[in-house]
């Protein structure tokens, strides 16, 4: 008779926590069956959504120039922020250079820097604004544009960028230092022999930063020829003499005595 009652007591306890808890156990229950249903959904939603994306920039990689506008506007309206409507925006800039409409260009890069989602896309589009900007005597807006940058993948070449507005700008050491930042942030394995000759190119010459006249590709045009100059040298040096340079010693010679008597 004990046993039972302690089976009813049980059974009692058991409604009592069930009035008390079930209500809220069934909802979080039906909130996690829904939960991973919907990541499930929006997981292969997102999916057909970049094979769409993609399907659709190819198409506009292959479309003729007169259909490209069309292309880019679907783009934009179906997939806007994303990586592959941020391609489109940087070919219309490019396109746009090449017909020196450096407004627009600068509006389409803009453009990537208030839309993209990917913070990579964005800091690779204001390096490039920053040169175009400093390409337009807008020197000072270039540099804070430089600033904004935030992702670690492109600081360096931020860094280098603003390296060569300053030595643009005659300001030697800030230059060497702008160059010398983005060395140090280059990961160990990096080599980057150009930003290395840049940074000696303005480094200190007897403690003093001096204002160098000759730009950078300049001085591996001049780097160039002296390589091409030594070379040519060591080659006519290797080369046996002609038949005419060992006679002319012998014409001397007989020059001479004949001069003598």
């Amino acid at each position: 008779m004990s046993e039972y009652l302690s089976e009813e007591e049980q059974i009692a306890k058991m409604k009592t926590w069930w009035g008390q808890n079930g209500t809220s156990l069934v909802l979080s229950i039906v909130v996690g069956i829904v939960v991973i249903a919907g990541w499930r959904w929006y997981d292969s939603y997102s999916e057909d959504q970049v094979h769409e994306a993609s399907r659709a920039y190819a198409l506009y990689l292959a479309a003729s120039p007169e259909d490209k506008a069309v292309a880019a506007a679907q783009i934009s309206d179906d997939f806007k922020g994303t990586a592959y409507h941020a391609f489109v925006l940087f070919q219309q800039a490019r396109d746009a250079l090449a017909k020196e409409d450096f407004l627009r260009a600068e509006q389409l890069l803009q453009q990537v820097i208030d839309e993209a989602d990917d913070i990579l896309l964005v800091d690779l589009a204001r390096i490039r604004i920053a040169k175009l900007q400093y390409a337009l005597d807008r020197s000072s807006e270039a540099l804070s544009t430089l600033d904004a940058i935030s992702n670690e993948g492109y600081r360096s070449m931020g860094l280098e960028t603003k390296g060569d507005i300053y030595a643009g700008l005659g300001q030697v050491e800030l230059a060497h230092e702008a160059y010398r930042a983005a060395l140090d942030s280059l990961d160990p394995a990096e080599q980057r022999p150009i930003l290395e000759m840049k940074a000696k190119n303005v480094a200190p010459f007897n403690g003093e930063y001096v204002e160098f006249s000759a730009t950078l590709s300049d001085a591996l045009e001049q780097a160039q020829q002296t390589l091409d100059e030594a070379a040519a040298a060591e080659k006519e040096a290797t080369q046996p003499p002609s038949a005419t340079q060992v006679a002319a010693p012998q014409t001397n010679a007989q020059e001479t005595e004949s001069d003598d008597e």
